[in-house]
């Protein structure tokens, strides 16, 4: 029979054996999170840079930025009316967060500069799409010499407005509700609506387009204010110089599961880019996004 003693030294090279594989397996984990990222297709952003009136700016640089680190760039060229696009940045993707590449969903900043001034209108946040998707933004370059990055030629266009409250250029307040519709001036402004008029809050459609990979689709991708509800309609094509628009389901999101729906309401919430998706049905109609 074994002695007590032998006994004691059976159980301690348990505890040792026991010891050493969780140690092994700590480690094991520690090289599995240690691992570098991989390297995956890059995501494009793609689309044309006019300058505050629709024209085609002569030259300019555009960005892209995560937390305020640089991850591409690229020239904006020259661009006639059968340009489609003049910029392309190409945004590296990788299976793990790292501070040089994006991930899918990271928020990602664009910006552009010309000859080292700053220009306003180009604040956008977009989300990080999924490895080798293209998405397509048309970016606005304006002039801007104030600090909160409204373009100087908004401001000159809305001084009488202001005016008319006993207010100067200088007085404008971006995050100020002039005319009291719950929006916020520079939430309208980056829209394209009237920040002195409750009755327009409308949208910027910043890109209308076929869904690449499925036919059957059309995506609509706008920039919305809050509390708002947002409609696409059809109308068929003819000679007629009126037509019907009739409501058409479209989905917010092209989730599994997702139900089909008419409208798109933001409410309460600050806006940011969205995209609805919508079910075309030939090319014999027209259709507009709708605000309600």
């Amino acid at each position: 029979m074994p002695t007590a003693e032998t006994e004691t030294e059976v159980d301690m090279n348990k505890i040792q054996s026991l010891i050493f594989v969780v140690v092994a397996i700590a480690c094991a984990s520690a090289d599995a999170a240690s691992a570098p990222p991989v390297a995956l297709p890059p995501f494009i952003i793609t689309g044309r840079v006019v300058d505050y009136d629709g024209g085609g700016v002569k030259s300019a640089e555009v960005r892209v930025r995560k937390n305020g680190v640089l991850l591409s760039r690229c020239e904006a060229r020259r661009f006639d009316s059968d340009t489609s696009a003049n910029y392309a940045l190409t945004v590296p993707m990788s299976n793990q967060p790292s501070d040089l590449a994006a991930t899918v969903d990271d928020e990602l900043a664009i910006e552009i500069d010309a000859g080292g001034e700053t220009y306003g209108d180009t604040n956008l946040v977009v989300a990080a799409a999924k490895p080798g998707r293209t998405l397509k933004l048309n970016l606005q370059a304006a002039k801007s010499t104030m600090v909160n990055g409204v373009a100087d030629q908004y401001l000159e266009d809305i001084e009488w407005d202001l005016e008319d409250r006993g207010l100067k250029i200088s007085d404008y307040d971006p995050a100020a509700d002039y005319d009291g519709d719950g929006v916020r001036n520079y939430a309208e402004y980056l829209a394209g609506t009237d920040a002195f008029d409750k009755e327009d809050a409308g949208l910027r459609i910043l890109s209308w387009k076929a869904v690449e990979g499925d036919e059957h689709l059309m995506e609509a991708t706008f920039l919305p204010g809050r509390n708002r509800a947002y409609s696409v309609q059809r109308a068929e094509v003819s000679g007629e110089k009126s037509m019907r628009f009739e409501h058409r389901a479209h989905r917010p999101s092209r989730a599994a599961g997702t139900a089909d729906r008419n409208y798109l309401v933001t409410e309460d919430e600050d806006p940011e880019v969205r995209a609805i998706y919508l079910y075309k049905e030939g090319a014999g109609g027209l259709y507009r996004l709708r605000l309600e």
